[in-house]
């Protein structure tokens, strides 16, 4: 399972791979939420953090602003604990992006 944290732009977005126990983790926490009806996926604030991006094999599933999609379906997930849950598993060579996810979870709590 691929994580890309949609972060910059004109350069290429960071990116890991979660563990098969993580991946797991993800998927079980993924289907806990629930569903969020036909609802358009949040604009994008423009520059900065956009949200996380996952790949699971065949799936794509972005998580940001409380919304969680995988093509047309949608989950809620109002309190973002799938984004600070990836968020947390940020490895070692990318912490120093932890701040800058961190803030913008905070100050998107704020709005």
């Amino acid at each position: 399972m691929l994580v890309e944290v949609d972060l910059f732009s004109g350069r290429p977005n960071p990116r890991w791979r979660l563990g098969p126990r993580a991946a797991e983790e993800f998927r079980t926490l993924t289907a806990g939420l629930p569903p969020a009806g036909p609802v358009a996926r949040p604009p994008s604030p423009g520059l900065g953090y956009r949200g996380f991006t996952v790949t699971d094999a065949d799936r794509v599933i972005h998580v940001f602003a409380g919304r969680v999609t995988e093509g047309t379906t949608s989950r809620t997930d109002p309190d973002r604990s799938l984004e600070h849950w990836l968020l947390t598993r940020l490895p070692s060579s990318l912490r120093h992006l932890h701040s800058v996810v961190a803030e913008a979870l905070e100050n998107d709590r704020d709005d």
